[in-house]
């Protein structure tokens, strides 16, 4: 197994939308009718689904149990409903809503409106089976992300330090390189291990293993495009830039496998 591995978008598996399924969807882990036994997860990451819901579609009400789960806007607005609060909201780009699931709800997302509206679907698994049903919501601005990692989703440990947190060991943090200078950094430590996705534009990784010397001409360099994702199993330093001028991208970091 690789310690460092990037994943190309090419490699993910595409579900166009149709009368049978609201969005356009890439799938970076089996789910539904996609099985793939090589892909059926990263730690407790179990899905990662990338979907673009058409006008007026979505996924209506259906129950949960048990898994955390995290939205994450892009683009567009979705409009949630959940049988925890018995209410209707709708959330636009940038974001973030957390479930964790527990002991089973039922909820929908949906597209109400005439623009399509691409968000990130992300289940984690739970660390013990039931427990309480509990759904947030924190509406993150463009400011909390630029040029800096805002921390979007913690655990019970920080749960007082971070807007939002599902109960089991992961940080979720998300960023946007706004020009050709700036650079963000994150430190993934021993006995970690993280996912990263690059949500639109480009990014330069340069990584540095724990123990070396920070230096740019030295450092490993892994270039991301759009929808592109890199796996690290090992601690590493890393360093976020984007040569053309913007990187929005996702972090999901959790204990190594």
């Amino acid at each position: 197994m690789e310690r460092i591995e990037k994943r190309d978008a090419s490699k993910l598996h595409y579900l166009a939308s149709s009368p049978m399924h609201p969005a356009n969807t890439y799938f970076h882990f089996s789910f539904a009718n996609y099985y793939d036994p090589k892909r059926m997860g990263f730690g407790a990451l179990r899905v990662f689904n990338d979907d673009d819901i058409s006008p007026k579609n979505g996924f209506g009400r259906h129950p949960h149990r048990d898994m955390q789960i995290i939205s994450y806007v892009v683009r567009g607005q979705l409009t949630h409903w959940d049988s925890v609060t018995n209410t209707q909201e709708t959330i636009g780009r940038g974001h973030v809503q957390a479930i964790s699931a527990g002991t089973g709800l039922w909820h929908s997302e949906m597209n109400i409106h005439d623009e399509w509206c691409r968000f990130l679907q992300i289940w984690i698994l739970p660390e013990q089976a039931g427990g309480p049903v509990r759904y947030e919501h924190k509406a993150f601005t463009p400011e909390d992300r630029a040029n800096k990692l805002v921390h979007i989703v913690g655990n019970p440990s920080n749960k007082t330090d971070v807007p939002l947190y599902v109960n089991t060991n992961v940080n979720l943090y998300a960023s946007e390189v706004i020009d050709n200078q700036s650079q963000v950094e994150f430190q993934l430590k021993p006995g970690r291990q993280t996912y990263i996705n690059c949500i639109e534009g480009d990014l330069n990784v340069a990584l540095t293993a724990e123990g070396q010397v920070k230096a740019k001409e030295g450092a490993r360099v892994e270039v991301l495009s759009e929808k592109d994702t890199l796996e690290i199993r090992e601690a590493q330093s890393l360093v976020f830039s984007s040569s053309t001028g913007y990187g929005h991208f996702i972090i999901i970091e959790m204990p190594a496998d």
